[in-house]
């Protein structure tokens, strides 16, 4: 755990160890990222950005009459969640910057906005003090000498993923994965997949082992009901993208890499190395 002056933000290995504890136990759990598209949407909602709804809105898929629900729902799962993330540790020499690229920040509009992150999350009441790395899904996957990571757990796990395509599903052979789709970007996911995606969580939830989520801002609504459901939930964002497709951000290409052998993980570069000790 690393501690700050009023905060505390858990490392990797802790979380994994917990997550291990909830599947022995079978007990409830969710682990909510809510990044920087939280971010933006919590910073529109109470700044009044009609621009950035509308934008938000159209990509993924909530109607502008939906949006006090999802920011009411976001508050409820935030406040039961077992961890969330906080993009604090940006700010920090314990993680490295935000960047879009090698040498590109993003910007400055994006790194106001992260700032204000105490702010937004007290307005949307997100009352929870167990912070996690916002790439904390990246970070689960990471190789560390002589330490387990996520793949590790997956090993012979009930697993079901909400994510675009079941093409995942041949592209982790170590666990019985099934997958509940949902359709994409612009594709109006709250009306096309949101009740069906509800009613199967509160059919399922226990069926699995845990549950891998990528469906964007309804996303952590689908975490939280989840846990609300007896269920294990990680938000595994666009993991899931990497291991069909094995294309890693480019913001983060200059801190981890892929490992020869081991498709589904990663491992720190020499960029990434001096923050092994934080994570």
């Amino acid at each position: 755990m690393i501690t700050y002056s009023d905060f505390k933000i858990y490392k990797i290995d802790e979380i994994l160890k917990d997550i291990v504890r909830h599947i022995e136990i079978k007990a409830p759990f969710s682990l909510i990222r809510f990044g920087d598209g939280g971010i933006k949407f919590l910073h529109a909602i109470y700044y009044n950005d009609d621009k950035q709804l509308e934008d938000i809105s159209e990509r993924e898929g909530i109607p502008m009459d939906k949006f006090v629900y999802v920011l009411e729902e976001w508050g409820r799962c935030a406040r039961s969640a077992n961890y969330i993330d906080t993009p604090e540790v940006y700010f920090t020499p314990k993680f490295w910057p935000k960047i879009k690229k090698q040498n590109k920040e993003v910007s400055k509009k994006t790194i106001t906005r992260m700032r204000m992150w105490r702010d937004l999350y007290s307005r949307g009441e997100f009352d929870n003090l167990s912070f996690c790395n916002p790439e904390v899904n990246y970070l689960l996957c990471l190789r560390m000498p002589e330490k387990r990571n996520l793949i590790d757990i997956m090993e012979g796990k009930k697993i079901c993923c909400i994510c675009t395509t079941d093409e995942i599903i041949e592209k982790v052979p170590m666990c019985d994965m099934d997958v509940i789709k949902i359709v994409g970007h612009f594709e109006d996911q709250y009306n096309n997949s949101f009740h069906h995606v509800v009613d199967e969580i509160k059919n399922r939830a226990m069926d699995y082992d845990m549950w891998f989520i990528a469906a964007g801002e309804l996303g952590r609504i689908y975490s939280g009901m989840i846990k609300d459901c007896g269920g294990i939930a990680i938000d595994m964002g666009f993991v899931i993208d990497y291991w069909i497709n094995g294309e890693i951000p480019h913001r983060l290409l200059y801190f981890i890499e892929t490992p020869k052998k081991r498709p589904l993980e990663f491992k720190l570069n020499s960029n990434g190395m001096k923050y092994s000790n934080f994570l």
